[in-house]
């Protein structure tokens, strides 16, 4: 925490030492931290980008580190709104503190390399990243807003906002996401303690949001800075995103999807009280919440909510028993017995929100399952991570992940030929990023095995 604090009080009493002359319109994919050249960011500049004017920031956080991957839907908001575009190449899923000494080290790196409007400083990010990029802002008190995709806050009360922080929290996740119901609940959470926020959900699961709906969240992030004064207003800009907000809106109710519509005109009545015909909106809103069937929409919507949270508690609860036992006591019989139950009641549902709910829940417990394997594996934990192995055959066997998993597992374990059977597993089952693979730690020792390399190069 100290650090992050001294991190913004440094960076902007020496801003403008070392001024890039980077162009308009760069992109690349790895320039190093100076601070520890063993770390590096991904930059976009917008194309308007001028070197000699003070622009806003993104510092974004993707959690598998891929730098370029976390700026793309990002790109064409950022030529919109001349935003810089920093991504770290190092920040991963994992513990805090490394974290924040990565972002420490960006922070000061970027800070003092570009003209950097210090009053407009965001982060964004995605699962865990989107959690890091949370963290920073509640930590230093110098972060404009966020942007929130697929995970909300972090988990610890240390990391969790309160009633002194005051940035604005944008949160992004589809309908079909692990975090969906967490989501929900996190601006929920923000709005009880008075932080400004939108949450815009979109058709699709755990995955960054394609660049519209990223467009979206700075379009609101622009009326924030508005809002507080960052920025004067551009009445026929307004005008024309007003315009462009209703006829999505009206597409939404004309296509019957009655419960974004609401979600729009609703929206609309909050970012533009001053444009807002609000006959015309209001009209629209209360027909739309008084039809049959949006209260039945709405209804379904609220008891899986409900069911979720109960059901996913359930499965968690099991696990996370079992795996501290590292055994299943009746050898996975209930397992597949629940999960048998569960999917042939939810997943073929004849109502949509119920068989999105088992999506979800299946995609969380598999992220939970993998998730511990890691921390097993990583502190040598051989029977907790045997469990994880041997249950994730059993909830997803056909997962490209799973196999991948294994093949780690037993590589560690000097066992090349079983690690080497299920990485061909793993492309036969449609994984296709060998560098990937090929860079994975774990098989450092089988980089020069003939059968590895012939297992990659021959399923190009």
């Amino acid at each position: 925490m100290k650090a992050l604090i001294s991190l913004f009080i440094f960076s902007f009493c020496f801003l403008g030492l070392a001024q890039s002359k980077d162009p308009a319109g760069t992109l690349k994919d790895s320039v190093r931290v100076s601070l520890n050249s063993d770390e590096s960011y991904a930059l976009y500049l917008p194309g308007n980008y001028d070197a000699e004017s003070l622009s806003p920031i993104v510092f974004i956080f993707d959690p598998a580190g891929r730098g370029v991957t976390g700026l793309h839907s990002f790109i064409e908001a950022a030529d919109k709104y001349s935003y810089i575009l920093i991504c770290s190449n190092d920040s991963k899923n994992g513990p805090y503190s490394p974290n924040l000494k990565i972002a420490d080290n960006l922070f000061k790196e970027v800070l003092n390399t570009y003209a950097v409007d210090q009053n407009r400083i965001y982060t964004a990010g995605f699962s865990g990243g989107s959690r890091l990029a949370a963290t920073i802002a509640v930590l230093s008190n110098s972060i404009r807003g966020v942007i929130a995709c697929g995970a909300g806050f972090a988990k610890s009360p240390m990391y969790f906002p309160n009633v002194q922080n005051s940035f604005s929290y944008a949160a992004l996740v589809g309908h079909r996401d692990m975090n969906y119901q967490e989501m929900k609940k996190t601006v929920q959470w923000a709005s009880k303690i008075g932080l400004p926020n939108e949450l815009f959900v979109f058709r699709g699961e755990h995955q960054w949001p394609p660049s519209a709906e990223i467009l979206k969240a700075f379009d609101w992030l622009q009326n924030e800075a508005v809002r507080q004064g960052l920025e004067r207003v551009n009445y026929d800009t307004r005008v024309l995103e007003y315009q462009r907000s209703i006829s999505l809106a009206d597409s939404l109710e004309k296509n019957s999807h009655l419960q974004d519509a609401a979600n729009e005109y609703e929206r609309l009545l909050r970012k533009y009280p001053d444009l807002t015909d609000g006959d015309h909106v209001k009209a629209n809103l209360k027909r739309i919440k008084k039809l049959r069937s949006f209260k039945k929409a709405e209804g379904i919507e609220n008891k899986v909510a409900i069911l979720e949270d109960s059901l996913s508690q359930r499965f968690l609860q099991r696990f996370g028993q079992e795996s501290m036992e590292g055994k299943s006591a009746d050898d996975f019989k209930w397992w597949n017995n629940q999960l048998l139950r569960f999917n042939k009641k939810y997943s073929e549902h004849k109502y949509a929100a119920y068989r999105d709910m088992a999506y979800r829940i299946n995609r969380q417990l598999f992220a939970v399952v993998i998730e511990s394997f890691d921390a097993f594996l990583l502190d040598e934990n051989d029977k907790e991570a045997a469990y994880c192995e041997d249950l994730l055959m059993v909830i997803a066997p056909d997962s490209p992940f799973t196999h991948y998993q294994m093949a780690r597992r037993y590589a560690t374990k000097n066992m090349p030929d079983k690690s080497l059977e299920h990485l061909a597993k793993v492309l036969a089952l449609g994984w296709n990023d060998k560098e990937f693979i090929r860079n994975t730690k774990e098989f450092s020792k089988l980089r020069s095995d003939p059968a590895f390399i012939e297992l990659l190069e021959g399923n190009k």
